[in-house]
């Protein structure tokens, strides 16, 4: 079992954000000493979790000098496998260091049954480990993510629901028997975010909040590279300030307007195919739009982020549609300072590797370090 220390930790962080990196700028970061340096970095070189290059030569008229050594994720040091669904549809990838997608499968789901769902997860996840042929000892585990938020029972998770008939499942003890690998949840907004934090936004922001807008609302808070999961683990669960009682920014709300006035619909993937242009969906965007104004305020003005991301299975276009809205008002009468940068992103159609994440920033993030923090480390 991989145990990495709390330097080990930073350092990989350090280096899937910004690298390559040379190894000096890595230690002056670390702040530790050389001897220290090359301990650490030998290990992680040992591992198989990095990779050693030099830099280019340099412009001519700068000397040559000797070379820099750079440090780099290796892809194949370690891989994990992704499961999300949604009510509509299942995908399940593997997923390697780097974040590249080495197998996938991408499925309708036919049955929302707990134990029909849990067998083809697991059959493809062994399809897709077999199809990727990466070393099995590398496996750090599979994430699972599914729309949903925990109960007072911190393994409880409430369903929505598409998924009512489900028994109370127990998370992980009862996904565990399905897969031969260790199991770890997230729901979908925070598998989200971490996919931002590692692949998307989270590339040029340390702070950001994720909107994502699904048959219902959630979303995700990343603060200083970290997700934020709150006392409860339910940091972020958008939805409950949208009663579902009135008209809701969610897309089974949209589902439900459409039907209502004579459309028929019964997943958001029609809506993309057959009315994306229709009357009735942009009237439901106009509205959606300015009741998101009032959550992209109280996020601006509560947890000043560097950026407000908006994602989900929403069909894009009707996500850029409302970024557009929003930018063309003011956030609040009295909102005098800057606004946060709001963008849609590209990498919903990859939910699955947000999940494929889960385990990943479990094994190699900071803040899950399991010992003492040491600051005599030089």
């Amino acid at each position: 079992m991989l145990n990495l220390g709390y330097n080990e930790r930073r350092a990989l962080e350090i280096i899937r954000s910004d690298g390559p990196i040379p190894r000096v700028e890595l230690g002056r970061r670390l702040s530790v000493s050389a001897p220290t340096m090359t301990r650490l970095t030998g290990t992680l070189v040992d591992h198989g979790l990095i990779l050693e290059t030099h830099a280019e030569d340099p412009p001519e008229g700068r000397g040559r000098g000797k070379p820099s050594t750079m440090l780099d994720l290796n892809g194949d040091g370690l891989h994990s496998v992704g499961v999300f669904f949604d009510p509509d549809e299942m995908s399940v990838c593997v997923s390697d260091l780097r974040g590249n997608i080495r197998a996938e499968r991408r499925m309708v789901i036919n049955s929302r049954q707990f134990e029909d769902l849990m067998t083809q997860a697991s059959t493809a996840a062994e399809q897709v480990l077999a199809e990727a042929g990466l070393d099995r000892d590398r496996l750090v585990g599979c994430g699972i993510a599914f729309p949903g938020h925990f109960s007072k029972n911190s393994g409880r998770l409430t369903q929505i629901p598409q998924f009512a008939d489900w028994r109370a499942i127990n998370a992980p003890d009862d996904f565990q028997p399905y897969f031969d690998m260790p199991v770890h949840h997230e729901n979908d907004g925070k598998a989200a975010a971490l996919n931002e934090l590692y692949y998307g936004v989270g590339k040029r922001r340390d702070n950001f909040a994720l909107i994502l807008l699904t048959y219902g609302i959630g979303g995700g808070i990343v603060i200083r590279r970290s997700l934020y999961r709150g006392a409860h683990r339910n940091a972020a669960e958008f939805g409950g300030i949208f009663p579902k009682s009135r008209p809701r920014p969610s897309g089974q709300d949209l589902c439900d307007h459409l039907r209502i006035n004579g459309l028929k619909v019964e997943r958001l993937s029609e809506i993309g195919t057959r009315y994306i242009d229709h009357r009735l969906v942009a009237d439901w965007v106009d509205r959606a739009a300015e009741q998101l104004r009032m959550l992209v305020l109280m996020l601006a003005r509560t947890l000043d982020p560097g950026e407000i991301v908006i994602g989900g299975t929403l069909p894009i276009a009707l996500q850029e549609c409302m970024r557009q809205r929003l930018l063309e008002g003011s956030l609040g009468e009295d909102f005098l300072v800057e606004a946060p940068e709001i963008s849609v992103t590209p990498h919903s159609a990859l939910m699955h590797r947000g999940a494929a994440t889960i385990p990943l920033y479990r094994t190699m993030t900071p803040g899950h370090y399991p010992g003492r923090v040491l600051k005599g480390w030089r």
